[in-house]
């Protein structure tokens, strides 16, 4: 079989357009995988080459067409101890929850064809691939290599909308519905109207940050002493790609919204994935004034039962993480890798 890889560097990255929007289709991608997520990546995230780092896409043809684009993150050499010299899935750190390759139909031979290539080209023979999902077949594929360790498993979650709101119901455990009846009870009985916007065009988008703030200060306030020093030390040493904020960087995300009055109470900022007919959920955040009254839950499910009425989407992934609300509503645990290879 012929392959043959060819590189693109961030400015070239354009030319792969037409291309790419053939392979963002495949069963095995999500939105992150897609060529707007990535056109987003390389305005606000990706930084430009030094002697330390670079970014490029390999694109790995088969008898003259396309059939996989890998986004790569090249470390040069080891610097400040913990960023270690090897090949990383571009989007590894940030706001991408999924790393995967590009491509519609897995080439087994083909993927190893790329590895192979991309080592000899750079001198690396480490490879990293940090936040895969499981489920698919490069994981997969990578995984029963003998030369291939797994360091760590994380847990997401995801919902799979059923095919009527009964069923939902039907879903939930009896504590999430009572306190979804316990939610409005308390807004009856302290007179307080609410509502709720499944796509709010307006949000003040600085308030949503305030409120996302307030619940890291809170999580940091609870954390140990000797974890705090140890992350913040690392944050020092770890190199760090560009900082940004997705809604406030990328044009085409979503609010789930609820207010009292003009008051922002809770809100969910999600990304819709028509193509794959699901909704990757990004950031979450609760005004602390309105707790007792549970606004995100009772948001999340209006808007699971407007999805289900609508049914455009299948899924709700709420993506990284293991938060108890994600499971109030219904969710069930997916798990992401992280392989470390040497070829």
């Amino acid at each position: 079989m012929s392959y043959l890889v060819n590189y693109y560097n961030r400015e070239q990255f354009p030319l792969l357009k037409e291309e790419w929007r053939k392979l963002e289709k495949g069963v095995d991608m999500t939105y992150y995988q897609s060529y707007d997520w990535y056109q987003m990546l390389n305005e606000h995230y990706v930084p430009e080459d030094t002697h330390n780092y670079s970014s490029v896409y390999a694109v790995l043809k088969k008898e003259d067409r396309i059939i996989m684009i890998a986004p790569f993150w090249i470390v040069k050499h080891t610097f400040k101890w913990v960023n270690k010299k090897g090949i990383y899935l571009l989007g590894h750190e940030g706001w991408t929850d999924y790393v995967n390759f590009i491509y519609v139909d897995f080439d087994s031979e083909g993927l190893t064809y790329l590895l192979n290539e991309v080592s000899r080209k750079f001198g690396l023979n480490l490879f990293r691939f940090v936040k895969m999902k499981r489920d698919v077949q490069s994981y997969n594929d990578i995984i029963v290599r003998k030369d291939v360790t797994q360091n760590w498993t994380a847990t997401c979650v995801a919902l799979i909308l059923p095919s009527s709101a009964d069923d939902y119901k039907k879903m939930l455990s009896k504590n999430s519905r009572q306190n979804i009846r316990t939610a409005y009870n308390r807004l009856k009985r302290d007179g307080i109207e609410i509502r709720i916007e499944f796509d709010d065009q307006h949000v003040n988008r600085d308030v949503c940050r305030d409120i996302r703030e307030q619940r890291f200060i809170d999580k940091f306030q609870k954390m140990s002493k000797l974890r705090y020093y140890k992350n913040k030390l690392l944050y020092r040493l770890r190199f760090r790609f560009g900082d940004y904020l997705p809604f406030y960087s990328y044009g085409k995300g979503h609010f789930l919204t609820l207010y009292h009055g003009e008051e922002l109470c809770s809100f969910f900022y999600y990304l819709r994935d028509d193509l794959h007919q699901q909704i990757l959920v990004q950031a979450a955040g609760v005004n602390m004034n309105y707790t007792k009254y549970s606004p995100g839950m009772l948001s999340l499910n209006a808007f699971i039962n407007h999805l289900i009425e609508n049914k455009e989407i299948n899924i709700i992934d709420f993506t990284i993480g293991d938060e108890l609300y994600k499971f109030a509503v219904g969710g069930v645990e997916h798990f992401i890798g992280c392989l470390t290879m040497h070829l």
